[in-house]
Order: C-alpha cells, then structure tokens, then sequence
C-alpha cells in the first residue's frame, strides 16, 4: 500500500518496473441489505448496478483513473442457480461497467473488461426471506491513475461541490426497511417482527411504487470525474455510509463547511418522519440527495459546473485545527 493511499476511499499501489507511470488503484465491496429488497420483489438486473458503482465511485474520487477490471464473488441458494436469475445479476454488472467506461474520454485508455468471478452455491450457509432464493454479492474494482499531476492539495477557500444521488444508493438500507415496510414479505418470523413501517412495496410513491424508489440504482460517477479531470486538478468523496462524515476521509487542518446542500428527494423526507431521525441523523445515515462530493479550487467551481451540467456549491472548506465536518442548520456533523 502506498502511503498516499491514506485516508482515502481506495488503496493505491506502486510498481515503477511494470507501471512506471502509473498508480494501481484497488477497491472493494458489496451492496449491505440492499439484496432483501431485490429478492422481495423478484427482481435481480439492476443489484449489480449497484455492486460496481460501490467501489467504481470510490476509485472515481482520485479523479483522472482509468477503470480496467471488475471482479466478482456471488454467492447463492439453490433456486438462484436452477432459475438461471445468476444471468439478471451479472447483466446489472455489465450495466454498470458500461455506465462507468472512461475509455471514450482519455487518450490511449483501455475499455474496463470484466475479470474472474465466481459464483458459489451455499444453501447450508445462508437463508433468504423465501427458501431457495437468498444470496449475497460482492466486487472489486481495478484502475489505472497517472502519476503525472496527481494529488490535490485541500485547503481552505476551496469549494464544495455536490452531484445528486438517485436516491439511497447502497447505503441504510437496514433502517430504511424497518422503519419504512410492514415486512409481509418476510417468512422469517424472528427477522419479519422487526419491521416497523407502515407500507407494501407496491404503494405508490412519487410517480412509482416505494419498492421502485427505494431499489433504484446507485448513480456512477466515473465519467463525471473523468471529464472534470481533462480540465481540473480536483479531490473527489464518495457520500456513502455515514453521509456527511464521508468528507472527514481527506484528512487535515481544515473543516467543510456545508451551507446550501441539495434539496433531498422526497424518499428521504418520508424516511425522517416516518422513522422519527433528526436532521444531524439523517444527514450522518444516508446521502441525503448529494451522492459524490468534488473539492475543488474557488475561481473553477463554475466552470466544473459547466462540465458536469448539473448539482451546485454546496459549501467551502475553512480553516480548523483538525478535519470536521459543519453543516448550517445543524452545526458540528462530526470528525
């Protein structure tokens, strides 16, 4: 591991006799419980979205990377496999390398291909809400980041920008279930009365079913940052589990400082008042409408903007004796 790699939302590595001008990015990870929810509803081809997006955005916040392999470990019951529902999941996968692709936007840049993955049956360790059905997943990403021009030095007077989410991503999913579903949908008595919420996966919602929204794909940021890097030098967070606290992973003698944050979609302000979170809650639980956060210099946030085509400023970063993170409304988030 290299000691850049510190703090950071991936590990990178050096070899300076096979990749002389390059860092090796790597990063890992899986989707929580967000699995349940594709099980209650029969529907598997958009979990693998999911899957490569977790630890596709994470190598996105280094910037100007390359994807160039994804690996993946899917493991099973029995029905999984005999209903041939392994395909739906791996073309979710197949999706998202295709949504997280860099090769059209940098010069002599290679097309992120799919590695090795396994596929593994394991009814005697594990049990889905309906017998025969569970599984679990998880997935690595590789990349390639030049060492020409790397790193961003934070300091304060940078701004913040923030990119929306699609809604919860892969993130929360544990409460966002109990506190939302009535859980009919769970044979498991012992897992089936923690369930709180007072509705069916196919309520309508929003112009959709609460199944539809809260299942939604986690958006990639890859193409975003790969844009933004051709013209900026800038520092990326992926806003995952624990939100806001997301930001304290760039480390140093500064706070961000958060004062206009994006308007969240209207999941979440169901989620606050159904299951009773406060503000400081919510914003430390989930995403809160802002998936990816880009730090960058103050005279180019404008111009970024332009590039990406949408989110806004949502803050600065200000001088501290240690890293925070501070939101207007709220006040201190947490270090």
């Amino acid at each position: 591991m290299h000691p850049l790699s510190k703090g950071m939302f991936c590990e990178i590595y050096e070899n300076k006799e096979v990749f002389p001008d390059h860092f090796l990015a790597t990063a890992i990870d899986g989707v929580g419980t967000k699995v349940i929810l594709a099980e209650a509803m029969r529907k598997y081809d958009t979990i693998g979205i999911d899957l490569v997006a977790m630890s596709a955005n994470d190598l996105a916040t280094f910037g100007k990377m390359s994807p160039f392999m994804f690996i993946d470990y899917l493991a099973v019951e029995h029905k999984i496999e005999e209903e041939a529902l392994t395909g739906d999941i791996i073309k979710g996968m197949v999706k998202g390398l295709e949504q997280c692709d860099a090769s059209s936007i940098f010069r002599n840049s290679i097309r992120v291909h799919f590695g090795k993955g396994e596929t593994a049956s394991v009814d005697e360790l594990m049990s889905g809400i309906n017998e025969g059905y569970g599984f679990d997943l998880a997935g690595g990403m590789i990349g390639f980041v030049p060492k020409k021009n790397f790193g961003f030095q934070v300091r304060p007077g940078q701004k913040i920008i923030a990119l929306p989410s699609s809604g919860l991503h892969s993130n929360g999913y544990t409460d966002a279930r109990l506190r939302l579903l009535k859980g009919e949908f769970e044979t498991r008595e012992k897992f089936r009365k923690r369930y709180t919420g007072k509705f069916r996966l196919d309520d309508d919602f929003d112009g959709s079913t609460i199944g539809e929204t809260l299942l939604a794909p986690t958006r990639l940021y890859v193409k975003q940052m790969a844009k933004i890097s051709k013209g900026f030098n800038v520092q990326g967070a992926n806003n995952t589990g624990y939100g806001l606290k997301n930001l304290n992973r760039v480390t140093g003698k500064f706070s961000f400082h958060l004062t206009d944050p994006l308007e969240p979609q209207p999941i979440f302000k169901l989620l606050q008042k159904e299951g009773k979170f406060t503000k400081e809650q919510m914003y430390t639980k989930f995403n809160m409408g802002m998936g990816f956060f880009i730090i960058c210099e103050k005279d180019e946030a404008e111009d970024i903007l332009q590039v990406v085509k949408e989110g806004a400023v949502v803050g600065e970063v200000r001088a501290a004796p240690s890293t925070k993170v501070v939101m207007d409304g709220i006040g201190f988030v947490g270090y």
